[in-house]
């Protein structure tokens, strides 16, 4: 992958873009400045804090792969332990600036910074060449960093490293030095006598010299002033002590006041061809004050994300959004632990583009919102987000909180249509769109028809959206869109808690009367208020909860497979191994046959030629020869009878169908259905799931063999394959047909058709609601006009 060079002004569009109140305020409603504020504090210096703060959502996707790409490595960085050599990095633009103006000279301590960060510089830029072969990006990032070990050399020469001009930083000021010294000393001698002098006639306060203005004087009591000739240079506040430069030693001061300006204008010339040298240098330590302003802000994302679990984003041209076990960045910077903060997995394509999310206040929907508005926010910012994403480039919309204002005139309901209204003008088929409560400052059931006009804009223009609501009306429209997916946060109804799990493909209800009774409102109230709600209304937040409670069976299902699915697994990948030790013993003991039998072989062979050799030489009698001949026979008919005895050990089994036999590794007896010799392989039923097993994991029982006939008795073929469920209460439907599914499966029916009617479709549509999530229905369809058209379900188990 080839690195960009870096743009000074690549968030800079973005910002003047962004700078329109519609993006501010999406960006603002979702906290992503709150969340930019808190990465930040992981840089090392204040141009990768600022890097960090300016940084905005961009398309240029490439730009941002290599930047995903860069915070990877630096990950690594992290995650290895090594230290990336920062120390005396500062930001120097200022001075940089100041070194470029015509005259201008630099003081000692701002060369000294840029020193310490030119060092840095080429400290850097040397840890990531010694390490190319783990770091190439990173490498090549900071080959550009400016590296002047001259100006490091001419620098550290002249300034020590409190910021004071070194006595041979040039001959001319070590001269100079030397010759203030020589008269400092031969002052400090003359003024010593002065004061012994004066001291004896109780002339001056104190037995000491001072310095007034740059020259040496004595603290002289104001009524002896006129005692000593010399010139006063000041009176202490009180009045009674005056700073009196004797005569005798005005001529030294003179000497050590020049020496002092010659000193000055020297420290000058050589600040100033510091100052000239760096200016030189400009453009390119300029370049690299950019490279590690990137390199510093890529440090702070790349330490945030080791710190709070970020992973890699991908970011392609695919119409595609998906996010798995996602969190929100807010909730895990207040001190949550990560563990109580319940993931949350949405996924958008050209079939379902949008999500109606419904349930009770205080449920999570508005977070929900929020989570998934800032992951995705932070992945088109170069950021990675807190779980799974994969998206292409989007520009969000939000409209979240209450922006009602008595100053600009707005209510909570028109503040949000004016929201959305903008949103519509700036909009495009690449936009996400976050609305949170859509329409409910209004009259309910215009509202609802209101938001349904929304939905059905945001269809038509192809975009991604997402909307809360409490409103039954739209969850029963979601369910007839198929662009739209229902979705909900579970929330304990015997507890009257919510659990904050994001169920996928469920509505949830809002469980008014539910937490108004947990309050204490009345029973005779809550009564009377249900007495207006309808029948309709009821039946659907009973299938609702039907459908809310067989989602948390299906998944409690789904969890416990796949437990055994990796018990399995183990089980297998052991008898794979035992398999293995297995096969590499009988080769073993094949080997050791085969060598025994050459040994063998070998002996026969001895055997007969040294009786050849024996009966021809005549020196042992016939009988005798013939005595030993024969037990040297029997010693090595024995030997063979041992091989044989081994090979008869690893012989296998012979199987055949309908065989009784337990699994080597449990004892899990099942009978044999089928046998494959040619890939040793059998097909073995236990308690009524089939496994296809190596022979070598099975061995036979003295179990009698099961016939066929014995196994037919489990079969019923009166089973039922068309169910009416017309007249029946969702609730009441839904067990009905649960157990008609299941007697479909067990008698290996594989198609049953649900007589439901027409009806207002509200019972067709809690059956299909429930026959999507049922693991055993394989697919479902309305019947064809002479089935029974749109009353009847035919189901494909």
């Amino acid at each position: 992958m080839e690195l960009s060079s870096y743009k000074s002004n690549i968030f800079i569009e973005q910002r003047d873009k962004y700078t329109e109140s519609i993006f501010n305020d999406t960006l603002k409603q979702l906290e992503y400045f709150n969340v930019l504020e808190f990465i930040s504090k992981y840089a090392y210096s204040e141009l990768g804090k600022n890097y960090v703060l300016s940084t905005l959502p961009i398309d240029d996707i490439d730009f941002l792969n290599e930047e995903h790409s860069l915070i990877d490595e630096m990950r690594n960085i992290f995650i290895r332990g090594e230290n990336i050599p920062f120390d005396g990095l500062t930001d120097i633009s200022h001075s940089l600036f100041k070194s470029n103006i015509e005259n201008a000279v630099l003081n000692a301590i701002e060369i000294l910074s840029i020193l310490d960060t030119i060092r840095a510089f080429r400290l850097i830029k040397n840890f990531f060449i010694e390490r190319e072969e783990v770091y190439p990006l990173l490498k090549e990032l900071t080959s550009f960093l400016a590296d002047n070990k001259i100006l490091e050399k001419h620098i550290n020469d002249a300034i020590d490293d409190s910021g004071e001009v070194r006595d041979n930083a040039s001959r001319e000021l070590q001269r100079i030095r030397s010759d203030i010294r020589y008269k400092s000393q031969k002052l400090r001698a003359r003024l010593q006598k002065i004061v012994r002098k004066v001291v004896e006639q109780e002339i001056v306060r104190e037995d000491f010299y001072t310095i007034r203005e740059g020259r040496f004087v004595l603290p002289i009591k104001s009524e002896n002033k006129r005692i000593i000739p010399g010139i006063i240079h000041g009176i202490s506040q009180t009045g009674a002590t005056v700073f009196l430069e004797p005569s005798e030693i005005i001529e030294i001061n003179n000497e050590l006041s020049l020496l002092a300006n010659e000193e000055l204008r020297e420290i000058h010339r050589i600040l100033s061809n510091l100052t000239n040298e760096i200016r030189t240098n400009f453009h390119s330590f300029q370049n690299s004050m950019e490279i590690i302003k990137r390199f510093d802000g890529i440090y702070a994302k790349a330490k945030y994300s080791v710190n709070y679990g970020g992973i890699k984003p991908k970011i392609n041209n695919e119409n595609y959004i998906y996010l798995k076990d996602i969190k929100h960045p807010i909730l895990l910077h207040s001190g949550t632990n990560p563990k109580s903060v319940i993931p949350l997995s949405i996924e958008f394509n050209s079939k379902h583009r949008g999500h109606l999310i419904s349930g009770p206040n205080a449920g999570g929907k508005t977070v929900a919102l929020k989570s998934i508005g800032l992951n995705i926010l932070m992945a088109l910012s170069g950021i990675f987000p807190l779980g799974v994403c994969i998206t292409n480039f989007r520009s969000v919309f939000a409209s979240i909180g209450d922006h009602q204002s008595i100053e600009h005139n707005l209510s909570t309901f028109s503040s949000q249509m004016l929201q959305i209204k903008n949103i519509f003008d700036n909009c495009s088929n690449n936009s996400l769109i976050l609305i949170d409560e859509i329409c409910s400052g209004t009259d309910p059931q215009e509202g609802a028809a209101l938001a349904c006009g929304i939905l059905d804009s945001y269809i038509n223009m192809n975009l991604f959206f997402i909307a809360t609501t409490h409103q039954s009306s739209l969850k029963t429209y979601a369910l007839n869109r198929p662009e739209i997916k229902n979705a909900s946060l579970e929330f304990d109804s015997s507890k009257l808690k919510p659990t904050y799990k994001f169920l996928s493909g469920i509505p949830g209800n809002s469980y008014a009367f539910a937490l108004s009774a947990s309050i204490g409102i009345s029973d005779l109230v809550l009564e009377r208020a249900k007495s207006y709600l309808g029948d309709k209304q009821s039946e659907l937040e009973n299938s609702i909860s039907i459908l809310q409670q067989y989602k948390q069976e299906a998944e409690q299902l789904r969890n416990e497979a796949e437990e055994e699915k990796q018990k399995f697994k183990k089980l297998n990948d052991e008898y794979n191994k035992k398999n293995s030790e297995f096969k590499n013993k009988r080769k073993e003991l094949l080997n050791e046959a085969k060598i025994e039998a050459q040994q063998i072989v070998s002996g026969a062979n001895s055997l007969i030629e040294s009786t050849i050799r024996e009966i021809r030489e005549e020196k042992k009698k016939i009988a005798d020869i013939k005595q030993d001949f024969q037990q040297k026979k029997d010693k090595i008919i024995k030997e063979v009878e041992k091989i044989n005895k081994k090979d008869e050990k690893i012989e296998t089994e012979v199987f055949s169908t309908g065989d009784t036999v337990i699994m080597l590794e449990n004892n899990s007896q099942g009978i044999i259905i089928e046998v494959d010799d040619e890939d040793k392989m059998a097909l073995v039923e236990f308690g009524g799931f089939k496994f296809r097993l190596k022979l070598n994991q099975i061995k036979k029982t003295k179990a009698e063999k099961i016939s066929k006939k014995d196994l037919s008795d489990y079969i019923k073929y009166d089973v039922k394959t068309r169910i009416d469920v017309r007249g029946m209460r969702a609730d009441e439907c839904i067990r009905v047909i649960d157990e008609f599914i299941q007697d479909a499966l067990v008698n290996n029916v594989q198609m049953v058709t649900i007589v439901h009617g027409k009806g207002t479709g509200a019972l067709k549509q809690a059956i299909h609601e429930f026959l999507k999530y049922r693991h055993s229905v394989k697919d479902f369809r309305l019947g064809e006009l002479v089935e029974g058209g749109a009353g009847v379900t035919v189901v494909e188990v």
